[in-house]
């Protein structure tokens, strides 16, 4: 619902002018969508940074996931580069890659545009970028843009960005014009990996991992009793996480996936932690 709340500036307000550079309404309203939802739910400074980093890994893994399985010319987030908002002496223009049946599937304009923006909010704070994204739906309020607008006004607002080497044409070349992940990425996956929310996720993990031994190791015919555990109660993104960490065990008892199941009513969880039920 946040997500959608967001449209109503990128995506309404303000449009891609090349729908090649659709990451310009789903990037920047993936972005808005947990700065909404923190607001909605009145969290703390200190909570909404955890919340962030936490949302931050899940979409960082699935991103990677996705781009070790999709055409590398599918993961550019503008395709027609130097070309991009030029139209035909008809006055028609394509989109590239339309008709690929995969581009259909794939959430590289969500992710990546949301990590491109989170890397740019990284190196001006997170409030100014905030009030920037104020002043750019001011400036540009009903009309149809391009990546460079957006850039060029940033750069203008804040100098000190290409003071410390971040100009229009290494943006370009780092997020924009070429496939896989930028090294800033990879660099802020692994302090992610160890944030707050992410930890105690990983300290229940160990424990359904020592339950499902528990139960491999008895014997068929002996009445099992189940081990006295205290479970942390989580977040949905934090199930989401767990589920996803449990996935990647070789196996787990019947036992286990039961009581996992009871453990955190899997079965009236919001639809992304159904759709990892599910696998």
């Amino acid at each position: 619902m946040c997500h959608e709340i967001a449209h109503s500036w990128f995506g309404l307000v303000i449009g891609a002018r090349d729908w090649t550079e659709e990451w310009i309404s789903e990037g920047f309203a993936t972005y808005l969508e947990d700065i909404i939802w923190a607001q909605a739910q009145q969290l703390t400074l200190q909570e909404t940074a955890d919340q962030f980093d936490l949302k931050a890994l899940l979409r960082w893994r699935r991103l990677s996931d996705e781009l070790q399985n999709s055409e590398e010319e599918l993961q550019i987030l503008r395709p027609n580069m130097e070309n991009t908002g030029q139209v035909s002496e008809s006055g028609s223009s394509t989109v590239k890659h339309a008709l690929n049946p995969d581009k259909t599937f794939m959430q590289v304009h969500y992710l990546k545009g949301y990590f491109l923006l989170r890397f740019l909010a990284s190196q001006v704070g997170e409030q100014q970028f905030i009030d920037f994204f104020r002043l750019f739906v001011k400036e540009y309020h009903g009309q149809l843009i391009l990546s460079q607008d957006f850039l060029r006004m940033l750069l203008i607002i804040f100098p000190d960005m290409e003071r410390k080497g971040l100009t229009l044409s290494s943006i370009y070349a780092d997020w924009l014009d070429r496939p896989g992940i930028p090294k800033w990425l990879y660099e802020r996956s692994a302090v992610w990996s160890q944030a707050k929310l992410v930890e105690e996720v990983k300290a229940e993990v160990v424990k359904w991992i020592l339950l499902s031994q528990s139960h491999q190791g008895k014997g068929r015919k002996r009445k099992r009793i189940e081990p006295k555990v205290n479970y942390k109660e989580l977040t949905s993104e934090q199930l989401v996480m767990l589920l996803e960490l449990l996935l990647e065990e070789s196996e787990l008892s019947v036992a286990t996936m039961r009581t996992l199941k009871g453990t955190y009513n899997l079965q009236n969880q919001d639809a992304e932690v159904a759709d990892h039920r599910r696998r």
